[in-house]
């Protein structure tokens, strides 16, 4: 079915004061329509499915054809402005046109006049949105949101090469049709790139505010790029099951107007440096530096589904969305291949911050893997050897880090010291004998305090010299060669593994850690003991906490579980129902948590009804098959 989640966002079009033009009212009355009502003496409403901020989502029998679609008719109070209606029937007519495997088809138009309301008549889709996708599943596999984003990316290619902007481009406009098909809908706030939008004459902003581009936001008119900021926030949210900016509408507008944008892999570290990247740029503040077109898009977002083993992203999301738990399980061992093997690429490189980000990664999706821990050990040791080049003054503290080495320094003429003295530190890598080279020494200057605040087992001499003296070659002499320990890699921190049966928001020590969690979340902690606590906000009972001591460099787990068990009684219309492989005949209670599961009902030895079946957070349900469907209602 088209997208009925829109009932959940704010469409400004509906309270926003019109234009003149706007206002000019119908001389017939529009009537409000209701279940059973037949529009255009064809299409007989049979359910209503959804609602948005303009329209109501019926669904319908096209008697003529004899097939289910869905209707979506315009809100009484909006059919009465002409122009609002002319512009709606334009745009519908536009987006008619559009041939696309992953575009809605709308296969009618009509009302108008007659008392008869506005409506667009589309293909009927019996599944889910993205938006309840990721609701239930939480952050999807960055390859999985590749594929997705590739072919969003194709569906705007193709509606952009027809001059056409969908405006409002977000999870919950995105169908997943029965077997895997990836659907664009809802170009009801399209416009027609050569001419004005269905709003630009009132001044009003269409589109939800979380997935706006900044233009948009502020009232300009969108593009193409626009589509393709707002693509880069429907990626973010299926990347990181976080919207990219939260709070009020106006908190949100100004949030995107700043460009203060946490990057997705900060938020998620399995989302990878790659896939963040990809989503910082489609959502950067100025369209000029987002990528140049949809299609280019597509095209990138391909490249790094096959990096990590994937194929054609049609095919891969079918088999997905069929069985996205037995994908993940079958496919993950590859991808943390991949990630490997492009970490310790990065490290023969010497790309050691590409290296920690892919470790990073790694580590998050699959932290007991052999490979995973070789990895990140590598990457650990690179950056400690990284960092034992040089001798770093750190401000008042006048810390000195340095290890692996033995460090000799020159001796310089003597300078005028200045009020606004600095402590240079000239670092020659070389043997305690050996005669220091001055091109081989690296210099860095910071302002620090007294002298005698350095640690006592630097044995040097100092010379403090104005700041803009650099060519002076400063000398600093030791006695001895130095190394001194590097605590935070001598006791790395360990990993905290917090499992739950469903979401919920984790605390460690009292702190709130975002995202929140969905099923699964691995938590950096420093060694010893730590409190995790696991919450559902407003839902009593739902809340465990667990004591775990961490050991330096070591995983622990802290898991828990909140969903009650449903009592079932199976009444389907066969003889009995299959359910994740297990039989149930009709007539049965039986126990099941909360959740979505595969089921088929079946009449003998035929199958009948089957596909999802959510079971809901409730104490007890009765699972029946209504049409191709099977349902489990309180």
């Amino acid at each position: 079915m088209p997208s009925d989640d829109d009932k959940h966002d704010t469409d400004p079009l509906a309270a926003t004061q019109a234009s003149p033009e706007d206002e000019e009212k119908s001389s017939t009355k529009t009537r409000s329509v209701h279940v059973g009502d037949t529009l255009g003496k064809r299409y007989e409403l049979a359910e209503q499915i959804g609602e948005g901020g303009m329209a109501t989502v019926f669904r319908a029998r096209d008697k003529d054809l004899r097939r289910d679609v869905a209707v979506k008719v315009m809100f009484p109070h909006l059919a009465r402005r002409h122009e609002v209606v002319r512009r709606f029937h334009r745009e519908a007519r536009a987006a008619a046109g559009l041939e696309h495997a992953n575009i809605l088809r709308i296969y009618d138009v009509g009302g108008g006049e007659e008392e008869v309301p506005p409506f667009i008549v589309m293909e009927l889709i019996r599944g889910r949105t993205l938006l309840q996708e990721i609701e239930q599943r939480g952050a999807l596999l960055a390859e999985i949101v590749a594929c997705i984003g590739a072919l969003l990316a194709d569906a705007l290619a193709a509606a952009h090469a027809a001059g056409i902007i969908h405006r409002d481009i977000k999870p919950s406009n995105v169908l997943i049709a029965p077997g895997g098909r990836l659907l664009l809908a809802d170009f009801g706030v399209a416009r027609l790139e050569t001419e004005d939008s269905l709003v630009t004459r009132t001044g009003a902003l269409l589109g939800t505010p979380a997935y706006m581009s900044p233009e948009q936001a502020s009232g300009d008119t969108a593009t193409a790029k626009s589509d393709l900021y707002s693509l880069g926030a429907t990626l973010y949210q299926l990347a990181t099951a976080s919207l990219p900016y939260s709070g009020s509408p106006a908190k949100v507008m100004a949030q995107i107007a700043s460009g203060s944008l946490v990057a997705p892999n900060r938020r998620n570290a399995a989302v990878g440096p790659d896939l963040s990247r990809a989503i910082e740029r489609l959502m950067k503040t100025e369209p000029v530096e987002r990528p140049a077109s949809a299609s280019a898009m597509a095209t990138e977002l391909r490249e790094m589904a096959a990096a990590g083993g994937l194929g054609d992203p049609t095919d891969e999301l079918s088999a997905f969305f069929a069985d996205p738990d037995g994908f993940v399980r079958v496919r993950t061992p590859a991808v943390v291949s991949a990630i490997v093997s492009a970490g310790r690429q990065a490290l023969a490189e010497s790309r050691l911050p590409r290296a920690m980000a892919l470790a990073d990664r790694a580590s998050a999706i699959a932290p007991e893997d052999p490979a995973v821990k070789t990895l990140v050990d590598a990457v650990t040791a690179g950056d400690r050897a990284s960092r034992a080049k040089k001798w770093i003054v750190l401000g008042g503290l006048g810390l000195a880090i340095a290890g692996g080495g033995a460090y000799a320094l020159t001796r310089a003429p003597e300078v005028t010291v200045s009020p606004d003295a600095a402590v240079l530190a000239v670092v020659v890598d070389a043997a305690p004998d050996t005669a220091p080279s001055p091109d081989a020494a690296e210099v860095v200057i910071v302002d620090a305090g007294p002298i005698d605040a350095a640690p006592r087992d630097a044995r040097r001499q100092t010379v403090a010299i104005d700041a803009g003296a650099v060519d002076a070659a400063v000398a600093i002499a030791i006695d001895a060669a130095v190394a001194l320990p590097d605590a935070a890699v001598d006791n790395p921190p360990g990993q905290i593994v917090v499992s739950n049966d469903t979401w919920c928001e984790i605390t460690l020590d009292g702190v709130a850690i975002q995202p929140r969690l969905q099923r699964k979340k691995v938590l950096k902690a420093p060694a010893g003991k730590h409190t995790v606590t696991c919450t559902q906000p407003g839902i009593v009972g739902a809340t465990w906490t667990r004591e775990v001591v961490v050991e330096s460099g070591r995983t622990v787990q802290a898991m828990g579980t909140m969903l009650a068990a449903v009592a079932v009684t199976i009444a389907v219309s066969g003889t009995k129902v299959q359910i994740e492989g297990v039989h149930y005949p009709v007539g049965t209670v039986t126990k099941m948590k909360p959740g979505r599961y595969r089921a088929v009902v079946y009449h003998g030895d035929k199958t009948g009804a089957g596909g999802w079946l959510d079971i809901p957070r409730v104490p007890s349900c009765r699972l029946h098959d209504l049409g191709s469907q099977v349902v489990c209602d309180p």
